[in-house]
């Protein structure tokens, strides 16, 4: 049976849209949606939890808020969101699928033109009827190459991973979080400290802590020049520190 999504009243005060489903195993998701502020509420009801519910803020493809909403405290729902990736790709909202900017990896399915649908099924019907290569300039068939095949499968992936200014909005915030973390708390066990040693050891914990964060937390590739740098202002300040003071 077709899992569809039915508009509901929102909940949230501001939010204008909102969208309910069930899936087969009984879970309920709901995605509300407030245009002004470009904000999209996603939560999701996991009945093999008892029925537990988790909720995220999403702007413009960066995650907000995450909370524990039948405890109401903060809690990270990457792992309890995804599962449903592919449902919340299915809203009926084009507006509220670009917001979400393919957070928790949910992206608008990708719709190929009719123009190349159709050269596709041309190419598959040709592929039926004359499955040797032999004759294919008798006939006038063109077949795709293993090279344009990963052109195609290589624009297809990028095209449904978003624009490169879409990815920079998408993670710059807490990049820049981790920096202004990072550069802060330098300077308060530096001021605490005095000690060059001390310095370098935390910038360099602090640089690994990054990658993890990215890794592990926010699911995503690790922006490896963030943490270079902090390991290499941790290493310099360390080396100065160790060797003349």
């Amino acid at each position: 049976m077709k899992q569809v999504w039915r508009k509901q009243k929102p909940r949230t005060p501001g939010f204008i849209r909102a969208f309910t489903m069930e899936t087969p195993l009984g879970d309920v998701l709901e995605a509300e949606f407030n245009f002004h502020e470009r904000l999209v509420r996603l939560a999701v009801e996991i009945k093999e939890e008892k029925g537990r519910m988790y909720g995220a803020t999403v702007k413009n493809g960066t995650v907000q808020a995450e909370k524990d909403i039948t405890s109401g405290r903060p809690y990270p729902v990457f792992r309890k969101v995804w599962p449903f990736r592919e449902y919340f790709s299915t809203l009926p909202d084009k507006d509220m699928l670009a917001c979400i900017g393919g957070a928790y990896e949910i992206y608008p399915p990708f719709v190929p033109d009719a123009q190349e649908k159709g050269r596709s099924q041309r190419f598959s019907l040709e592929s039926a009827l004359f499955p040797s290569t032999r004759y294919d300039s008798i006939f006038g068939i063109v077949r795709e190459t293993r090279f344009q095949r990963w052109r195609r499968e290589r624009r297809e992936a990028r095209e449904a991973r978003g624009s490169l200014w879409l990815r920079f909005k998408r993670r710059v915030w807490g990049d820049l979080q981790d920096i202004f973390m990072g550069v802060g708390f330098g300077c308060l066990v530096y001021y605490l400290y005095y000690d060059y040693v001390v310095l370098g050891l935390t910038l360099g914990i602090l640089g690994m802590t990054a990658g993890l964060l990215d890794f592990l937390v926010r699911k995503r590739s690790v922006l490896m020049t963030k943490v270079l740098s902090f390991l290499s202002f941790g290493s310099y300040f360390f080396y100065n520190g160790y060797v003349y003071f």
